[in-house]
């Protein structure tokens, strides 16, 4: 009885639902980077068609961050990434207002260089891996 247990709880963790990646987006991407402005980190992508409005783009999961997708034209999209500013001093009273760390466990394990869009398409989200992410300088 102990053996049918320990297979049934193997059987049921393996068929576990796990996050599955779409293996092309709907509409065609033609480029995608981010860029570091000060503190904060812009990510663009830019489709070589209209993005329609059956398509709806979520969040960006980048380098252990989430956000909300804006759509900036028809084309273009643009995800901003904020590093909250942090005082260090050597008296602690000016310290009093810095935000303690996120310890919250990112919800995927992505690379450097790796980015997943989420989007919801016919009411489903589905989820898509960018890979070889670039910084784009600001010159």
């Amino acid at each position: 009885m102990k053996n049918f247990a320990i297979i049934f709880l193997l059987i049921l963790f393996g068929c576990a639902p796990k996050d599955t990646f779409q293996s092309q987006f709907p509409v065609p991407i033609l480029e995608y980077y981010y860029e570091v402005i000060g503190n904060h980190t812009q990510f663009i992508i830019e489709f070589k068609e209209v993005v329609p409005e059956a398509i709806q783009l979520q969040k960006l999961y980048f380098r252990n961050n989430e956000s909300q997708i804006e759509m900036i034209s028809d084309q273009k999209a643009k995800v901003v990434f904020s590093k909250p500013d942090i005082i260090l001093d050597e008296n602690p009273e000016k310290e009093f207002g810095n935000q303690p760390p996120n310890l919250k466990q990112p919800r995927f394990q992505l690379k450097a260089s790796e980015a997943i869009v989420e989007y919801k398409e016919n009411g489903k989200i589905k989820h898509f891996k960018l890979t070889n992410v670039n910084e784009k300088s600001n010159k």
